[in-house]
């Protein structure tokens, strides 16, 4: 299990064209077991978790933080801790990263790195520095995560149904997953009825399913599934990680805009 997953649905970028603007935030979301087989052995799921964009004047900086712990139907139970801070400049062409992982209070070895593309719609190749030094080749077409959730409001606000693209957010050793997106029918804002207004009554909204294909290893089946609904102002909530036997709720709390650099 990990919890990288979160690293690529949840990140923000300046509106795209035709579509409500995004707005740089910090939310707050509570973790708890939404489901699971008698395969997983999990009896229970409590966390929290993070997520802070921030318009850095020439770039977009992304701090995530999540800390879980899974009880198990035997009376065990594992703590699992999860920190990415990014940066990603505004042409979606370079992104630097930095991931902390926890485990039962062992720390990781951390994965450091930076990335870049050619061109828009082009290659590029991806630096680790750690744990170890390594060079991962980009394929045409690959997204950073600020552009690839750029992207998916872009296609949303045109009514594409389906939306595919390989993503690179450094979040462990390879970095490179094939995202598959399914998004549902645009949903009008809703103004007033809830206390977190107006950042989650002033933009519309879709809901979304995207599906996460490793990229070295190619296989028919998904490593996981994430479910949520984004708004046009870049907020994710109703939020549920989906690992095949068990799947985990993420619940919007608090949710704050940030203000913006006088760049």
């Amino acid at each position: 299990m990990t919890a990288a997953l979160v690293a690529v649905c949840l990140t923000g970028a300046a509106g795209p064209a035709g579509a409500v603007e995004v707005v740089p935030h910090r939310a707050f979301y509570t973790m708890s077991l939404a489901a699971a087989d008698s395969r997983s052995n999990i009896a229970d799921v409590e966390g929290a978790m993070l997520f802070e964009w921030a318009d850095s004047c020439d770039g977009w900086a992304v701090t995530q933080k999540l800390a879980m712990t899974v009880y198990y139907s035997t009376g065990e139970s594992s703590e699992f801790g999860w920190n990415l801070t990014s940066w990603e400049s505004k042409d979606g062409l370079k992104y630097r990263f930095f991931v902390r992982r926890t485990e039962d209070g062992s720390e990781e070895l951390p994965l450091r790195g930076d990335a870049k593309l050619d061109g828009p719609g082009k290659g590029g190749s991806a630096h680790y520095v750690q744990p170890e030094e390594r060079t991962v080749d980009l394929p045409a077409g690959a997204l950073f995560p600020t552009a690839h959730s750029l992207a998916l409001l872009a296609e949303a606000e045109a009514g594409t149904p389906f939306f595919f693209s390989d993503v690179f957010d450094g979040s462990d050793e390879d970095g490179l997953f094939g995202v598959g997106a399914i998004i549902g029918k645009r949903i009008p804002p809703e103004k007033g009825g809830d206390d977190r207004a107006p950042l989650l009554t002033e933009a519309p909204s879709w809901r979304l399913r995207l599906a996460f294909f490793p990229h070295a290893n190619p296989a028919p089946e998904p490593e996981h599934e994430q479910i949520f609904r984004l708004h046009g102002n870049g907020i994710a909530e109703e939020l549920v990680l989906d690992y095949g036997d068990f799947s985990v709720r993420a619940a919007l709390g608090k949710v704050e805009k940030l203000p913006t650099p006088g760049c």
